[in-house]
């Protein structure tokens, strides 16, 4: 199974995204932010890439791409970074049906439970911080996580052009979208610190997250990589109590045990394959 080696960094990288991108919005409003972060990392893949195209379905995933990350930023100046991971992660229990009306993907049986427990894992990790989360930063992150499925499942759809011109097209023409959207709310206040968060946060976790995650959508149907992914808000969370951005509590914790039930539910019939390979092998 190959989806491991990219899944590992993926899990790395999309965990300190929040906390960098969450402090680089302290310096610039969210659409300058964004313009920014998708032109340095439509230009860092442009070598990779050679090219650039424009077609229907490049302009239909830009689209979704921005309007995910145009909600996303939005939401992280009312909510902590880890609790912009969980919200966001409520993706998985949008994008298998999505997948399964664009792509008539059907969903494994496995993967549809292990979704459904991961979101009953993100809905008690959420319930925890009711008390002090902002609803109108929740609301915008949960939107973020509804074009973010859309995305993903379109991902798939393109998963026979290469990553790299596909994320170099989208990256770009993204950034004039956001560009035109500057002057709403526009604030710019540099600092020395403001040049690594959004150097990190438009390679490693721009350009860099958006190839991995694409490249996973092309090797593996959209169920199991969407629940796979509930490893991130975990990483996050544990990032954030560690910091101190965020006290957990037991209901925190019994959301991300119950989101990571979720992940190996989900991978239940990898895990048989593997066991049923092994078992093979010795009596041969």
């Amino acid at each position: 199974m190959k989806i491991p080696k990219y899944l590992i960094p993926y899990i790395v990288l999309g965990s300190l995204q929040y906390r960098f991108t969450k402090d680089g919005l302290a310096f610039a409003s969210p659409f300058l932010f964004m313009s920014l972060r998708y032109f340095i990392g439509g230009m860092a893949l442009l070598p990779l890439a050679r090219r650039i195209v424009l077609n229907r379905d490049v302009i239909i995933l830009t689209l979704l791409t921005t309007a995910s990350s145009g909600l996303w930023a939005m939401g992280l100046n009312y909510v902590a970074p880890s609790e912009s991971a969980v919200l966001s992660y409520t993706m998985p229990l949008f994008s298998i049906p999505i997948a399964y009306l664009l792509l008539r993907e059907k969903p494994r049986s496995f993967e549809v439970a292990g979704a459904i427990i991961g979101f009953l894992g993100v809905a008690v990790y959420g319930l925890s911080l009711s008390g002090r989360l902002s609803l109108l930063g929740g609301i915008l992150t949960v939107l973020n996580a509804v074009f973010w499925a859309a995305f993903t499942v379109y991902y798939r759809k393109m998963r026979t052009m290469d990553p790299a011109v596909v994320n170099t097209s989208q990256m770009l023409l993204g950034s004039l979208v956001f560009l035109a959207l500057t002057p709403l709310g526009f604030r710019f206040d540099p600092s020395p610190s403001f040049l690594g968060d959004l150097l990190f946060s438009a390679l490693l976790g721009g350009s860099v997250l958006f190839y991995l995650w694409n490249v996973m959508l092309r090797l593996e149907r959209v169920g199991k990589v969407t629940v796979m992914a509930f490893s991130v808000p975990i990483t996050s969370s544990l990032l954030d109590e560690v910091t101190g951005e965020v006290q957990l509590n037991h209901e925190s914790y019994a959301g991300m045990l119950t989101m990571l039930t979720g992940i190996l539910l989900s991978r239940k019939d990898d895990i048989f394959s593997r066991k049923r390979k092994v078992e093979v092998k010795s009596t041969t």
